[in-house]
């Protein structure tokens, strides 16, 4: 993937790592409401869920770019059947 140069598939890729770091959220609030763990994991689990959040913002952002970028460059006519 080149800067300036996506493609369907590129957008469709980066969609795919959203849904992990989806999921790797999912199982971070998941081991939080865990009443086995200690406290030390818990700080640390919070930790990672706040990086993973903010990640997870950026992460939506850039894609939001990026199919707002290929939409802007499609043809008219397909946008207009899409709507």
């Amino acid at each position: 993937m080149q800067r300036g140069h996506l493609t369907k598939d590129d957008v469709e890729r980066f969609e795919g790592q959203l849904g992990k770091l989806i999921v790797v959220k999912k199982a971070l609030e998941l081991a939080l409401i865990n009443p086995a763990i200690q406290d030390d994991q818990k700080r640390a689990y919070s930790l990672a869920l706040m990086q993973c959040e903010r990640t997870q913002r950026e992460f939506r952002r850039a894609f939001i770019a990026m199919k707002v970028g290929l939409a802007r460059w499609a043809s008219k006519n397909r946008i207009v059947q899409a709507a």
